[in-house]
């Protein structure tokens, strides 16, 4: 009788190893997976970027841009970003990376940590920044082309007088980090009508910026144009200089610079000889969004030649990007691109405009 009891007593117990064994192997693979979604939430949730209002409205989400002097944060409880004035900010909290700038033309990197015992004033990287001194704040991650900002638009226009049409292609990249702006572009333009030959142009430019001092930078530039209306295959222009920033902030700046360039001309007819000139360059360039509706940018650069005497070369470009829904826009274009000294028989002016639809990302 003992004996059985104890051989039933061992066979349960042995059943019931078996049996945690078996719901052990399933449940805690089960509970390791909603550990780690717990702490990928956590972790989730720690990394949201905190806001306060002057109100003393708290706000959690993610800050997505600050531009138009205007905070946009989206957050996982609206279908709809929030818009936050920025001058209705107390208090800004992340552990992002940020590129913030003040109207001083101060640059600091860094994730963004409010000051307690300080209103509306923020720390950057161990600095300590007052809100309403700062022009821009800009997320900005580690990798490159997390830095890059870029856009892209595309046009087409056609009368019926003469059959006209014009198809134009536009885009600019834009990199930015503590240091250093880096800017390239292009622009490409078909024209067509009856009883006329078809016309072609486009050019492709690049300005990068190194930030010297807080207003001040040093900057190269490089531009290519092929140009029919001037008869010009390839005009190679290579130079570089310093400016400086007369106002910035979130919304606008005017910046002036200058330097000395090279230039190579080239000809599509063979009978014009190549052309080489040293040249120095003076420049302005003004941006502003306080239009709220729409960005305008105006650039003008004169090349006045240090070796071909009385020639002078001006450059004119004035973009009108009306912002639409999303990140698309409308933009009007012109541009200039003067010559007082061409060769015989060629044209001294080339300018045009364009019509386009185009979208940011």
């Amino acid at each position: 009788m003992v004996y059985q009891v104890m051989t039933h007593f061992a066979a349960t117990r042995k059943k019931l190893c078996r049996t945690s064994s078996f719901w052990t192997a399933r449940i805690w693979p089960v509970g390791v997976w909603l550990g780690l979604l717990m702490s990928s939430a956590a972790i989730a949730y720690a990394q949201k970027d905190v806001v306060i209002t002057t109100s003393g409205d708290k706000l959690v989400g993610k800050i997505e841009k600050v531009e138009k002097d205007v905070l946009t944060l989206s957050t996982d409880y609206s279908d709809s970003d929030f818009k936050i004035k920025w001058d209705k900010i107390a208090s800004i909290q992340s552990d992002r990376q940020f590129l913030v700038e003040t109207f001083d033309g101060q640059r600091i990197v860094g994730a963004l940590k409010p000051e307690v015992e300080k209103k509306v004033t923020a720390q950057v990287a161990g600095t300590s920044v007052q809100l309403p001194k700062v022009a821009s704040v800009e997320p900005i991650e580690r990798s490159f082309f997390s830095r890059l900002d870029a856009g892209f638009d595309v046009g087409y226009s056609m009368t019926r007088a003469n059959s006209a049409k014009q198809l134009s292609l536009g885009g600019n990249t834009i990199y930015r980090d503590e240091q250093n702006v880096d800017t390239a572009f292009f622009n490409a333009f078909r024209s067509s009508q009856s009883n006329a030959p078809k016309t072609k142009r486009w050019e492709i430019g690049n300005d990068f910026r190194h930030f010297l001092t807080r207003r001040w930078y040093a900057n190269t530039t490089q531009n290519f144009l092929n140009s029919d209306e001037q008869q010009l295959s390839l005009r190679t222009t290579i130079g570089g200089g310093m400016g400086r920033y007369l106002l910035r902030s979130s919304s606008q700046y005017l910046a002036l610079g200058g330097g000395l360039a090279w230039t190579n001309e080239k000809y599509t007819d063979p009978a014009v000889p190549t052309k080489d000139s040293a040249e120095a360059f003076v420049g302005t360039e003004f941006m502003t969004e306080k239009l709220k509706f729409a960005d305008l940018v105006n650039r003008f650069t004169l090349f006045p030649s240090l070796t071909i005497s009385g020639r002078y070369r001006a450059n004119y470009t004035f973009d009108l990007k009306f912002n639409l829904p999303g990140d698309w826009y409308f933009r009007i274009g012109l541009y200039d691109n003067f010559d007082s000294r061409p060769p015989a028989g060629l044209s001294r002016n080339d300018y045009g405009w364009s019509n386009s639809f185009g979208l940011k990302f």
